[in-house]
């Protein structure tokens, strides 16, 4: 009997763990800001998946990535539109 697949979790928490090792040696700290970030947004994003779970679970993580910017877009455009009289 061979070893079942790792579920979509356990292949994001792998997926995690690797971008954690990286952010913690990253000097930059803006780019260190943002892998934190991608890592918080894919795990609000993990839930959603679960209704049909990507083959790939860096696919969770390119998906949250382009979540947070979009994200980050409309609030800019809302203060954008706040501010102009």
């Amino acid at each position: 009997m061979g070893r079942s697949a790792p579920t979509l979790r356990m292949a994001l928490r792998r997926e995690i763990e690797r971008i954690v090792k990286i952010a913690r040696v990253e000097r930059d700290p803006h780019t260190k800001k943002a892998l934190k970030e991608l890592i918080a947004s894919a795990n609000r994003l993990l839930d959603a998946y679960s209704v049909d779970p990507p083959a790939d679970a860096r696919e969770v993580l390119m998906m949250s990535a382009i979540v947070e910017l979009f994200v980050r877009l409309e609030e800019l455009r809302s203060k954008l539109n706040r501010d102009m009289p």
